[in-house]
């Protein structure tokens, strides 16, 4: 399915540009961990304070203790799958897109398939900030 693509003004807007930097190379791995539950190794690529969005609940945790504790909880009543499938950097931070699906613990899909848009800020090579969107428009303009 083709993406949607941003006009030259939108671009020149908002800086964008397809990455294929150390930045997206990190965010690829992160994914990966992701998808096989390794909390330890994606903590590890943050820093100590780092805002992260519960969704769920509407609310921004923040540092490490709260992120293990979140995805602990969420690891044990489903099981997310996430697939980058563009990375977009916009000034400093870098929007990925995503295919998102949510599976019950016996690997029956619950919802999705969806696209949504996660969009990192970082301090040197960690990840500082994600947040979640649903319109690629709201992730670009930050």
């Amino acid at each position: 399915m083709p993406h949607p693509t941003v006009s030259t003004s939108q671009a020149s807007r908002y800086r964008v540009t397809v990455v294929s930097t150390e930045r997206s190379s990190t965010l690829e791995r992160a994914y990966v961990l992701f998808n096989e539950r390794n909390i330890d190794q994606l903590l590890a690529m943050m820093v100590d304070d780092v805002r992260w969005p519960d969704v769920a609940n509407g609310i921004e945790l923040r540092g490490k203790a709260a992120i293990r504790r979140y995805w602990e909880g969420q690891f044990a009543q489903a099981q997310p799958q996430v697939l980058p499938k563009e990375f977009v950097e916009v000034g400093d931070d870098v929007v990925a897109v995503i295919d998102q699906r949510i599976f019950d613990l016996d690997g029956t899909l619950e919802l999705g398939p969806m696209v949504v848009f996660h969009r990192y800020s970082f301090r040197a090579a960690l990840v500082s900030r994600m947040t979640v969107h649903r319109r690629r428009e709201d992730a670009l303009g930050g």
